[in-house]
């Protein structure tokens, strides 16, 4: 008499187990890729990320990105992000160090304008940390959002952020210390005009991670203690819109561009 109770039951658990993805009704879209910080308590507010012997509050950390494509059949295929708050179809603003206290003011996923069939044949995802130049140096009050985040632009000489991260040491909150990455040598009549033509640094990176054919459920790791690999930050002044050719800000380029702080899971 208890055997239909227990097969009835074992169902339950099973539909549960398979949840709305049993229905084709997963919570993740198709081009959906959470961003995962790695290295950081993110059950404390601010999150506290260690870097050498020290814990450092992280008081900010957003990056752009921009232009990203498929490689499907040996051929890159450009794509669109899903417009939303936080993306246009050409970018999007990812937002962490808010999610413990705002998470309204968050953002940790972008979402491309690709089916599930189209991301199951890529093989490789490409995107540049950092705007295209129309966009970066665009009037800044007519931008639409993100682009209007203030606390990610510079000026519109110099255009916006492509990276800002700002912390403090844990114990020691008046020591802080900021990265701020963006084209840097760009020349106009005043820091309110944009420039004629490219700046003498564009500090452009960009990332290709290969992809396995047919995995459609994707998160991309953020090692952020890497970004400052190799770098004193007890020591080491601030490195905001500097030229990459000075200490620290050399260092710190070449960790973007060549240490792996954005992989897949």
């Amino acid at each position: 008499m208890k055997m239909p109770y227990r097969i009835g039951v074992i169902s339950a658990l099973l539909f549960s187990l398979a949840g709305c993805d049993f229905l084709g009704l997963s919570s993740r879209e198709p081009g959906e890729i959470p961003f995962d910080l790695v290295g950081v308590d993110t059950a404390a507010c601010p999150m506290i990320m260690s870097i050498g012997n020290d814990r450092w509050n992280i008081d900010y950390f957003s990056f752009y990105l921009s232009e990203p494509e498929l490689r499907i059949d040996g051929r890159w295929q450009r794509i669109k992000f899903k417009q939303t708050k936080w993306q246009t179809t050409d970018i999007a603003l990812l937002k962490f160090h808010s999610l413990c206290s705002n998470p309204q003011d968050a953002n940790d996923r972008i979402v491309l304008e690709a089916s599930k069939e189209l991301m199951q044949l890529s093989t490789s995802l490409r995107f540049k940390m950092s705007l295209p130049f129309d966009i970066n140096h665009a009037n800044p009050l007519t931008q639409p959002s993100p682009l209007n985040d203030s606390s990610m632009f510079w000026s519109w000489q110099n255009g916006h952020k492509f990276l800002r991260m700002d912390v403090s040491k844990v114990g020691n909150e008046e020591k802080k210390w900021s990265y701020h990455l963006g084209s840097v040598g760009c020349e106009s009549d005043s820091a309110v005009r944009p420039p004629e033509k490219s700046c003498a640094f564009t500090n452009r990176v960009e990332f290709i991670l290969p992809m396995t054919q047919l995995d459609t459920q994707l998160d991309i790791d953020v090692h952020v203690s890497n970004i400052v690999t190799q770098v004193n930050i007890n020591e080491a002044t601030s490195c905001m819109f500097d030229s990459p050719e000075t200490k620290p800000c050399d260092k710190l380029l070449r960790n973007l561009t060549h240490r792996p702080w954005l992989q897949w899971q």
